[in-house]
């Protein structure tokens, strides 16, 4: 999604406005995907994830790749047709749990994970609140503009994070005025800086940060993901993550982490091929 320059998303969009995406789907399955699953370490994370947490034989193991491969690529073919205009359609489950806390004078955190396309959501989903989503502010920027430009008046604001400390009084402001705060918590920058739970069976490793910040603030958290069907659709989840105030702050933090990572688990239950986190989280034991 962060490869490639302005010319070649131009070139991309401009594509997706006049030919078929299911043409770029077929590119995809039959040039790209082979060639990832040879050089790509993802690829290896991946294979290894299904045979080893998912208990999957080796032949399984390897469809399973390249079907998760083929499902991710659908995805991220799905956003650039996004950016050209293109509309799916989304069925929503747990809406008015979202709707509930939108409509509220208080902020709070929406949850995301490397599952499904959550960014789906970002061009589906007309709401009176300000969400501030965070993104990691390496990526290019004239990626970053598109997004941005496709956003339109979504009422969602962008912060870059992960290259300065600016983006705390971003996140401090858009609290302090009753706005929404959206991040990814299933990847990690700072090995001090992070907190685990459970997947499988396993410990992965969760970035603290998202974690704090509820904790910290005394906000709801809910968390946010679009899963893609076989009909090219895609199901929205909205799912409440619910922690006791009264305890430490440590045990919130847990709460939180152990109620995101279930929810993880249950919709890769669901989703099986759908875990696109290319990330060596599991903690080796």
């Amino acid at each position: 999604m962060t490869y490639g320059n302005a010319r070649l998303y131009r070139m991309l969009i401009f594509m997706l406005r006049i030919l078929n995406i299911k043409v770029f789907y077929v590119f995809m399955a039959v040039c790209v995907i082979p060639v990832t699953m040879v050089f790509s370490s993802g690829a290896r994370l991946t294979f290894s994830y299904f045979r080893k947490r998912r208990g999957y034989g080796w032949w399984k193991a390897l469809r399973a790749t390249y079907g998760n491969h083929y499902v991710f690529g659908q995805t991220v073919i799905d956003k650039f047709a996004m950016y050209a205009g293109h509309k799916f359609t989304i069925n929503y489950k747990g809406l008015e749990q979202y709707e509930a806390l939108v409509e509220g004078k208080d902020s709070f955190l929406q949850l995301s994970a490397h599952i499904g396309c959550s960014e789906i959501l970002g061009y589906s989903l007309h709401v009176n609140k300000t969400c501030n989503v965070l993104v990691y502010g390496g990526e290019k920027q004239s990626l970053m503009g598109y997004r941005q430009a496709s956003f339109g008046d979504m009422n969602i604001k962008m912060i870059p994070v992960g290259t300065e400390d600016s983006h705390s009084d971003d996140i401090v402001r858009a609290l302090d005025n009753g706005e929404i705060v959206s991040a990814f918590a299933d990847r990690f920058i700072n090995e001090h800086k992070m907190l685990t739970a459970t997947l499988h069976g396993s410990q992965v490793k969760l970035a603290k940060g998202p974690f704090s910040l509820a904790t910290t603030c005394g906000i709801s958290v809910i968390m946010a993901s679009a899963m893609k069907e076989r009909d090219g659709s895609y199901t929205a989840y909205f799912t409440p993550l619910h922690y006791d105030s009264s305890l430490p702050k440590a045990q919130q933090r847990q709460q939180i982490a152990d109620a995101y990572m279930a929810e993880i688990e249950r919709l890769l239950e669901i989703y099986p091929l759908q875990w696109f986190n290319y990330s060596d989280l599991f903690i080796k034991k």
